[in-house]
């Protein structure tokens, strides 16, 4: 075995367990290729959110087994930890079953096939050592950061505290000790991960999110600090002034409401109403202007009806989010949602959500509008998806925008204010007006925040 290649599906705490793979298997030797198709290993980093995924990734199993025959497949992810020993009966061709606590034992399952064995390596440990020295970094702009592991929320649609175990903080002084690094190998932007990434506690000081996100911005070098995925049941005002207070702290904020319908809010377990939702949308815009925030939402939990349904489409109208990620109800084992009687059919979930994706693009198309003759900060991050003569970079408000390179002196990491001559829906285009070296930082006139009395 002498290369390997990653597929990863899922969201942004899966994409960086595969910076994190790729570091622990450059340590073993093996060198990473782009395709699949020329690889010795193939490891496939798993999301199990929702059905669809699960499927796709069974049939990618045996689709491997047929292009590259030769090849020793290793299943990472949500998907390892749910299915665990069953996946080495998928075909001969799956070498080991690595969960997403356990990707600091890939070495070990490499060398088990140098062996001759399979193996299975999931649940969780939660006094095993973060180590982020080894992680290999895809981004040369933007390195992401993992503040917190797995989730203690208990949705009734979710299966993330199965598949990624219970909540565990990261010590207050490795995150920072992380950035640090980042910074001083030329990072601009650092994402800070969490599922719940708001219920942070450090678990030496018991210092909160806000002081951790306060501290971050606080650092020298950087351009952009963002964070995701909050909840709205610790989203405090703390949180609220930190973000007032850095004006390099992401002008956008992926916030998920899930369900409009209070009845709905209750079954899922999101401890939380829809009016107080709309108070929080209402504070963080006041105090934060400008903000751009996101949403999550499900159709089709079951028991949903017409009224239920309406009164999420109402909430859509009513607070005009910049983007939606809108998903029918899946589904999950394990889940007590899994085990309701007044399931939702897969046609009304399918009819609702494009009525809802309706509603969503609508608003989005009319916010981006709206940009059109402002300027934007934009870090680059590359060419440009539809043509190689355009850059593409994201703006404050986490807006992708696209704008020519003809003209232009630039280099991925460069902070270009952009001015917006168009919009989609979906993204945003325009003329590069000035270059910077990179977006201003707040002096050290502005005071830290008082720890907590708990502390």
């Amino acid at each position: 075995m002498k290369t390997f290649a990653i597929e990863t599906w899922g969201c942004q705490m899966n994409h960086h367990d595969s910076e994190r793979l790729t570091g622990f298997m450059k340590l073993t030797g093996l060198d990473a290729v782009e395709d699949s198709s020329g690889a010795d290993v193939i490891l496939l980093n798993t999301c199990s959110v929702r059905e669809r995924p699960v499927h796709k990734i069974l049939s990618r199993i045996g689709d491997l087994a047929r292009t590259n025959p030769s090849a020793v497949i290793g299943v990472c992810g949500c998907v390892a930890q749910q299915e665990g020993e069953s996946l080495l009966r998928r075909g001969s061709n799956v070498g080991f079953v690595l969960g997403p606590g356990q990707v600091q034992r890939v070495g070990e399952a490499i060398r088990a096939l140098q062996q001759g064995r399979r193996t299975v390596f999931t649940g969780f440990d939660p006094e095993q050592e973060y180590c982020f020295h080894t992680i290999f970094r895809k981004s040369s702009t933007r390195g992401m950061v993992t503040v917190a592991e797995g989730c203690g929320e208990y949705c009734t649609f979710c299966v993330v505290p199965h598949t990624r175990g219970r909540e565990v903080s990261r010590p207050f002084d490795e995150i920072l000790a992380e950035v640090r690094l980042l910074v001083r190998t030329g990072m601009r932007e650092v994402e800070l991960l969490g599922q719940t990434i708001n219920a942070y506690r450090c678990p030496a000081s018991g210092a909160d999110f806000a002081q951790l996100l306060d501290a971050i911005a606080r650092e020298p070098g950087l351009a952009r600090v963002r964070f995701i995925t909050s909840h709205p049941r610790y989203f405090t005002d703390r949180l609220i002034e930190v973000m007032a207070t850095h004006s390099h702290v992401s002008r956008y904020l992926h916030l998920p409401f899930q369900a409009g319908s209070n009845r709905i809010l209750e079954r899922m377990h999101r401890r939380y109403t829809r009016e107080q939702y709309v108070d929080l949308i209402n504070r963080i815009r006041e105090a934060v202007p400008g903000v751009n925030i996101s949403t999550d939402v499900i159709v089709g939990f079951p028991g949903e009806d017409e009224s239920d349904f309406e009164r999420t489409l109402n909430l859509l109208e009513s607070l005009r989010f910049g983007q939606v990620f809108a998903f029918a109800f899946s589904a999950r084992p394990g889940t007590p949602a899994t085990r309701y009687r007044d399931q939702v059919s897969e046609e009304v979930k399918s009819q609702r959500l494009q009525r809802l994706f309706a509603v969503a693009d609508r608003v989005s198309l009319e916010l981006n509008e709206k940009l059109i003759g402002q300027h934007l900060q934009v870090i680059v991050d590359g060419d440009s998806r539809r043509s190689s003569s355009d850059w593409q970079g994201r703006s404050d408000g986490n807006r992708v925008v696209n704008f020519p390179k003809q003209g232009l002196t630039a280099r991925v990491g460069d902070v270009i204010q952009v001015r917006i001559t168009r919009a989609s829906a979906h993204s945003l285009y325009g003329e590069a007006a000035v270059a910077s070296s990179r977006l201003p930082v707040l002096g050290a006139s502005v005071a830290p925040l008082a720890a907590p009395d708990s502390m």
